[in-house]
């Protein structure tokens, strides 16, 4: 199982997968959802020649991409950038995963079509349970299981409403905090985090010295530090609600995934500075 995605991509599959294995959330979902094409895609590479193993136990697509979460997670954990790309390493981790999710620790042989002999789970992964199986089996009136079924649709609508108001303070308090600090920390901080300039590259466009640029960034992290309304957006805030849906760049016009995902991480590239004890 293995594929090539672009080198931009994984170059963000690595930034992901690294702060993941620290325990961010957001990355781990971020890498997941990036990757959920290559997974589609490594399941019908998959399922033509392990069509009747699949089927015997119920395994489709969904399934597969559902058991790919646990794959990326694996994956990210164990992830040895010498050790080549990570989306290698993914299908490495996917072929290990599907083996996990047919035998479920509970293993037998079977003999497909053409003769040959499988190691599958003696458990099925397909156990249905009706929608209108009732709560309590005692209570003719009671709710059923379908009742309590999520919708969606309201809870998409829902979490939209809310993650608006969010980005907007959010939005609001980074540009208030930025335009306190003077033109030229102002164009050091922007230069670097939102346009991913060098420092060289910075001094020759604003005509300052690397030393005059590095100080303004000390300075500048110095007062973002000490402003109160960022106290508010702390890491975990930011790491968990602040970049589910539109991005910062793409404020006005929305954005993709990778967008999304490479402002999540020029944002925390600021934030990991300003929580710092000390900038390097």
């Amino acid at each position: 199982m293995g594929t090539k995605p672009g080198a931009g991509q994984q170059a963000v599959n690595a930034a992901l997968a690294a702060l993941a294995k620290t325990g961010d959330a957001f990355a781990l979902g971020q890498l997941w959802e990036i990757n959920r094409g290559l997974l589609r895609a490594l399941f019908w590479r998959w399922y033509p020649a392990h069509r009747t193993l699949a089927d015997a136990h119920g395994m489709t697509a969904d399934d597969f991409e559902q058991e790919g979460y646990f794959a990326v997670q694996y994956a990210a954990q164990t992830y040895q950038p010498e050790a080549g790309s990570f989306s290698n390493w993914l299908g490495q981790a996917m072929q290990r995963q599907i083996g996990r999710a047919l035998t479920g620790g509970h293993r037998r042989s079977v003999t497909d079509a053409d003769g040959k002999q499988h190691t599958v789970s003696a458990n099925p992964l397909n156990h249905c349970a009706s929608l209108d199986t009732p709560l309590d089996e005692d209570d003719s009136g009671a709710s059923t299981l379908g009742e309590l079924q999520p919708d969606p649709a309201a809870a998409s609508a829902m979490q939209a409403a809310e993650d608006a108001i969010f980005q907007e303070q959010l939005h609001a308090a980074l540009e208030e905090a930025l335009h306190k600090l003077t033109e030229r920390e102002q164009a050091v901080i922007r230069g670097k985090y939102y346009a991913g300039k060098t420092v060289r590259q910075i001094s020759e466009e604003q005509s300052l010295t690397i030393g005059q640029v590095n100080t303004a960034k000390t300075s500048a992290f110095s007062k973002l530090r000490r402003n109160p309304r960022l106290m508010r957006w702390r890491e975990e805030t930011i790491q968990r609600r602040a970049w589910h849906g539109t991005g910062f760049s793409a404020w006005y016009a929305g954005g993709s995934v990778e967008e999304r995902t490479v402002e999540h991480l020029e944002i925390k590239g600021i934030y990991f500075a300003v929580n710092a004890k000390s900038v390097v």
